[in-house]
This record gives C-alpha cells, sequence and structure tokens, in this order.
C-alpha cells in the first residue's frame, strides 16, 4: 500500500474512534483529510497564546499546550496500538 492511502486508511480507522478519542481527550479537535496531500492531521486550537503575550504568561500558556498534548497522547495512544498490532 503506498504511504498516501496508509495514511488516509490510518486517519479513517481513527476518526471511526473520533468520539471515543474526542471523550478521553476532554473535549473537540479538529479532524483535518487535507485532501490532496499525503499527509492528515488531528489538532486542537488554542486562543491567546503566543510569544507576543506577555512574558510572565508564558508559562501559563505553556502548562496548558503541555497539557493537552499529554491528554492527547493519553487518548490516541491505545488506538494507534490496535493499529500497529
Amino acid at each position: 500500500m503506498e504511504s498516501d492511502d496508509q495514511n488516509l486508511a490510518v486517519f479513517a480507522a481513527l476518526e471511526m474512534a473520533r468520539e471515543k478519542i474526542e471523550a478521553e481527550f476532554g473535549g473537540p479537535l479538529d479532524w483535518q483529510p487535507l485532501e490532496g496531500r499525503r499527509a492528515c492531521r488531528i489538532a486542537v486550537a488554542f486562543n491567546g497564546g503566543g510569544y507576543r503575550n506577555p512574558e510572565e504568561e508564558w508559562p501559563t500558556i505553556q502548562a496548558e499546550l503541555t497539557g493537552a498534548m499529554i491528554r492527547l497522547e493519553k487518548a490516541m495512544k491505545p488506538h494507534i496500538a490496535k493499529l500497529s498490532a
């Protein structure tokens, strides 16, 4: 299977578990198949963060982003493991 087709198959398999993944993550995720491209994306957007914020806010922003990445990994990991089994 070509990597393009394989990537789409993995994305589709994960998307079948979307409700469970989002429940485990704790909120909605943005599922982007990125038509015509080799990659697909599962993302979450945050408002109000960035390097333009006052530097004293950076630790709070970093903690929020780090927490989301930990939750995303925890939500995705068992589903990804099933795909490689």
